[in-house]
């Protein structure tokens, strides 16, 4: 393979530039040698282009920051507390109203605190329950889990009245419109249901809908 290179020597007192090819190296002086080897580029060790390729790609794929998550959390829930009070107030006698909760990044934050909360979704479930509505989780965690999870909301500051689970081998979307029904047939008045995942909406059963971010099911 023929690399360019220029070496400056004087032929009959004028300066020449020639050609020198890898094979024509050997024949040049030592010092021209080491200022050619010097000269020529050298490649980028393969891990640095892996690298370099492979960052941008594992940026799209990921979580946003938490920064932006809470940012379109908020967002979504922006204004939810006046409906909850008014409905509140809207109330007929004898009704138990109560807000139907997914757990994973709607009130756990797991893709970003681990066991904490959502702040936003914390502070709606809060007002709700001191004016008397009751806060029950749906989740597509397998009914296994049912000690940890419970431990876990409760540590989180949740107040839980009922939490219905998946069972073994049953599809998403059919867990989360059973156990609305299961709340249902105990006597309560689903005024909101809040979740970040499309199953969490299917069906009816409830008045409002509030869905968190999943960014394109990044976020369980």
């Amino acid at each position: 393979m023929t690399s360019i290179a220029r070496e400056w020597h004087r032929a009959n007192g004028t300066p020449v530039r020639r050609r020198v090819t890898v094979a024509g190296m050997t024949r040049l002086p030592v010092l021209v040698l080491l200022i050619l080897a010097l000269a020529l580029p050298t490649s980028a060790p393969a891990t640095a282009q892996v690298d370099a390729t492979a960052a941008p790609v594992l940026a799209a794929k990921g979580k946003p920051s938490r920064a932006k998550w809470v940012k379109d959390v908020r967002k979504v829930l922006r204004g939810s507390g006046v409906v909850i009070r008014d409905r509140i107030a809207a109330a007929e006698e004898g009704e138990k109203l109560a807000i139907n909760f997914d757990i994973d990044n709607t009130a756990i934050a797991s893709a970003y605190d681990g066991d904490g909360p959502v702040e936003r979704t914390l502070k709606l479930a809060r007002m709700a329950a001191k004016r008397g509505v009751f806060l029950v989780f749906n989740t597509g965690r397998l009914n296994r889990g049912r000690t940890r999870a419970l431990s876990q909301l409760e540590r989180a500051g949740y107040d839980v009245t009922m939490l219905c689970m998946r069972k073994k081998g049953e599809r998403l979307a059919h867990s989360k419109k059973r156990c609305r029904s299961f709340f249902a047939r105990k006597g309560l008045t689903l005024i909101a249901n809040l979740g970040n995942n499309p199953t969490d909406f299917a069906g009816d059963g409830y008045e409002v809908a509030y869905r968190l971010p999943n960014y394109g099911g990044r976020l369980s």
